[in-house]
């Protein structure tokens, strides 16, 4: 899964994906990447299944979150 995001500043961020039931699935940070555009790849973890899951990217106070549709 790839993911694009720009950052503002160098501070800690991270980046969370959270399946349909809650529960965290991949927590990657990304506050050393410092600031601008930046793209990730999010895979190595377990292999996931098809479905509806929730991104979230927190760097301090700021949260920005999407909906992802993982499809195989």
């Amino acid at each position: 899964m790839n993911v694009w995001f720009t950052l503002p500043n160098r501070d800690p961020a991270k980046l969370e994906l959270i399946d349909i039931a809650g529960r965290r699935v991949i927590r990657q940070e990304v506050g050393s990447l410092g600031p601008g555009p930046h793209a990730v790849t999010l895979g190595a973890t377990p292999r996931l299944r098809s479905g509806l899951y929730f991104l979230r990217l927190t760097q301090g106070a700021r949260m920005l979150k999407a909906r992802v549709v993982l499809m195989r």
